[in-house]
């Protein structure tokens, strides 16, 4: 109640200053409050414009920030998945990879005079073997060597190309091909 009295007293006196001015100086009295109560608005606004600007910046960061997280756990995913199918693929089965091979080469009408099997090697940290065989091709078309090696890649477990050099015979649209095919396959621990 105190400070209510106080307000209306200051009221009172400064509406007595008021009225004590000239018209000239009231006019110049209201002027300099209103430039006071537009800048008071201005300030206020603009701080609240900044204020506001400021939080749509932080929110397009973070919205940003949550879009390449989002990118990084799906292509996160998607390499798991691709690493669950390897993992499928080096446990399947074993293939012998001489005998895989000769049926391979004689579905695409292939004949192999002969295999030079290397021996096995465990790769990485050891969880992985790699089993490899050299041949070569004599006198095959590009066409049958092409259907060979392609089959060879489709089939069970993890069979790869690892190598490939192919020396051509122009005269007789020939080639020889020399290659090293390799299986892989998971270690099994007793």
């Amino acid at each position: 109640m105190r400070g209510m009295e106080r307000l209306r007293q200051l009221w009172a006196e400064a509406q007595a200053w008021l009225g004590g001015l000239s018209r000239r100086e009231q006019v110049l009295v209201g002027a300099a409050a209103a430039g006071a109560v537009a800048l008071v608005l201005f300030v206020t606004l603009f701080s609240l414009a900044s204020a506001a600007d400021a939080t749509r910046r932080r929110t397009a960061t973070k919205l940003e920030q949550l879009g390449q997280a989002q990118a990084l756990a799906q292509s996160f995913a998607e390499a798991e998945r691709a690493r669950k199918a390897d993992e499928a693929q080096l446990s399947a089965s074993g293939v012998s990879l001489i005998t895989y091979l000769e049926e391979k080469g004689s579905q695409a009408g292939i004949s192999f005079p002969g295999f030079t099997p290397k021996a096995e090697v465990a790769l990485g940290d050891g969880k992985i073997t790699e089993n490899s065989v050299e041949l070569t091709l004599t006198d095959v078309t590009l066409t049958k060597l092409v259907a060979f090696l392609s089959s060879v890649e489709q089939g069970p477990g993890m069979v790869k190309v690892k190598s490939l050099r192919i020396e051509p015979h122009p005269k007789d649209n020939q080639l020889t091909a020399h290659a090293t095919i390799s299986t892989y396959r998971l270690k099994t621990t007793p």
